[in-house]
C-alpha cells in the first residue's frame, strides 16, 4: 500500500475548497478587494486579473473555461460561473504594505505558481553590483514567503466563513447577486 495514498485521495476530496476559495476571492475583490491581515497592519488588496480558468464536471462531462484578458474582459468567466463552473486558477494582483506580488494560484492544491515579487531596489544600478549575493537571495526568500502567508491569511479569512454556518449562507446569497448581477 502507498502511504502517500490517503493524502492524495484527500487532496481530491476537498479541491472543491480551493475552488470555492478562489471564486470567492473573485467575489470579495470586486466587491472592495481589501481584507484585513492577521500579518499586518496594512491589510491586503487582491484582485484577479488577465487569466483565469473555471471548471465544472466530472469525467466526460467535464468542461474547461479558459479566460484571457483585461479586467473589463472577464465577462465570459462571469458566465461560466452562471452554469456552475468555479475557478480552478486565476492570475492574483496581491498588495500589502510591503509591494506587489503578481502569481498564479491553482485552486485544486492552493500552489502559487509564476511568482512575480516586488522588486528589490535598484536592479540596474551599482547598488545591485555592491549588495551581497546572500543578502539578494535572501530578500527574494522573504518576499517569497510574504505571499505564502497572505495566501494563508485570505484562506484563513474564507474558512472561518466558510465554516460557520450563517456566514456563509449570507455570503452564498451575495456571491450569487453578483454572479447574477449584469455588468453595466
Amino acid at each position: 500500500m502507498n502511504i502517500q495514498q490517503p493524502t492524495v485521495d484527500l487532496l481530491k476530496e476537498k479541491a472543491f475548497l480551493g475552488r470555492e476559495f478562489l471564486t470567492w476571492l473573485w467575489f470579495r475583490s470586486e466587491e472592495g478587494g481589501h481584507f484585513v491581515s492577521e500579518s499586518g497592519p496594512d491589510g491586503i488588496s487582491v484582485s484577479l486579473e488577465r487569466f483565469m480558468v473555471l471548471d465544472g464536471g466530472e469525467g466526460l462531462s467535464s468542461e474547461t473555461v479558459t479566460c484571457r484578458g483585461l479586467q473589463t474582459e472577464l465577462t465570459e468567466a462571469k458566465s461560466a460561473l452562471r452554469t456552475g463552473k468555479k475557478v480552478a486558477r486565476a492570475h492574483i494582483r496581491l498588495t500589502t504594505g510591503e509591494g506587489e506580488w503578481r502569481f498564479t494560484l491553482d485552486g485544486a492544491t492552493l500552489d502559487i505558481k509564476s511568482l512575480k515579487p516586488p522588486a528589490t531596489g535598484d536592479q540596474s544600478g551599482e547598488e545591485m553590483e555592491d549588495l551581497a549575493l546572500e543578502a539578494r537571495i535572501l530578500e527574494r526568500a522573504y518576499l517569497i514567503e510574504q505571499a505564502v502567508v497572505a495566501v494563508d491569511s485570505l484562506f484563513k479569512a474564507f474558512l472561518l466563513c466558510r465554516t460557520d454556518p450563517q456566514a456563509w449562507k449570507q455570503e452564498k446569497k451575495a456571491i450569487s447577486r453578483w454572479i447574477w448581477k449584469e455588468s453595466a
